[in-house]
């Protein structure tokens, strides 16, 4: 099993507690643009400074952001480029190998960076994913997905990205593998945080509280997430269902049907009633992929149980 596909950190946003600014502006590798942006009816003044597919951000009371993808920012700084690289519009690459070694690398680049500690380094927004390669095209199974604990799959881009939007996260499935021209199948399950009431839960509240406690606990997250996924397979064999079976497949395919005709306490059964047809009749993609997830969390757990983090 290919080890890149561990990619668990992604996006994260944070907040530098004490930061020490006079230390950021004498690095030659920021260069800050002064910016306004409107924030509840004000214009507040920030300076911005790009650094590897990522942004430092300074504003004129003193507060100090990080934001963007460590991943990108990894690679570029190993100078790891995307396989369908174009040099005009780059936006990075986080596509390839991204290990929890490679996590503390960038955070102890981000230490130097800031000149503060871990602990300083106060999470806002982060992104926790797995990757599953897959021996299927990704878009079969995304273009059967439905729902997230009642909020619907939404797509963009071809219908190769869906997410589902919930008021303390979200959910993102998407075909990573078409993102960036891969040549193997690769599917990426994340869930994007905007609030961090469930993470602060298993103790991460700054960036020291990564480790390889919390990290396990994460991916018992993602786990229950993904077996929350309610989707259509298109793989089921409309030959081998009876007339009611055909009748219940047409109506379980049709996010309407559970959105606005069944009642939410009728959900649970026509759930289990579809959950029972796809494992009778179809090649079960949903399975298909926990099950590669659930390779992929034991060997993050011996990964971690090695001392990378």
């Amino acid at each position: 099993m290919q080890i890149y596909t561990f990619a668990l950190i992604d996006f994260i946003k944070i907040l530098v507690k004490s930061p020490k600014i006079e230390h950021l502006y004498s690095n030659p590798k920021l260069t800050f643009f002064r910016k306004e942006s409107r924030h509840t009816g004000e214009y507040k003044t920030k300076e911005v400074a790009d650094y590897h597919f990522c942004k430092v951000i300074i504003y004129e009371n003193g507060t100090v952001l990080f934001k963007g993808s460590i991943h990108k920012f990894w690679n570029s700084l190993n100078q790891c480029i995307a396989p369908n690289f174009k040099m005009h519009n780059y936006t990075g690459y986080n596509g390839n190998l991204f290990t929890l070694k490679n996590v503390n690398e960038v955070f102890k680049h981000l230490e130097k960076l800031f000149g503060c500690k871990l602990q300083q380094m106060l999470i806002r927004s982060i992104e926790f994913g797995i990757n599953s390669d897959v021996n299927f095209n990704p878009n079969k199974f995304l273009t059967g997905l439905l729902f997230h604990i009642g909020k619907p799959f939404e797509s963009q881009y071809n219908r190769t990205y869906f997410e589902a939007i919930h008021q303390k996260y979200k959910i993102k499935i998407y075909n990573k593998s078409y993102q960036f021209k891969m040549p193997n199948n690769v599917l990426r399950f994340e869930i994007k945080y905007f609030k961090m009431c469930e993470l602060k839960k298993i103790g991460i509240y700054t960036l020291q509280d990564i480790n390889s406690k919390t990290i396990l606990e994460v991916c018992s997250i993602i786990l229950k997430r993904f077996d929350e996924v309610i989707y259509f397979d298109k793989s089921i064999s409309k030959k081998q269902l009876t007339k009611n079976e055909k009748e219940l497949s047409k109506n379980y395919s049709n996010i309407n049907y559970w959105i606005d005709d069944l009642k939410a306490i009728h959900r649970h059964r026509h759930k289990k009633r579809l959950k029972e047809l796809i494992a009778k009749h179809s090649k079960n993609l949903h399975q298909q992929i926990k099950e590669d997830l659930l390779k992929k969390c034991v060997i993050i757990n011996q990964v971690t149980k090695d001392g990378f983090v």
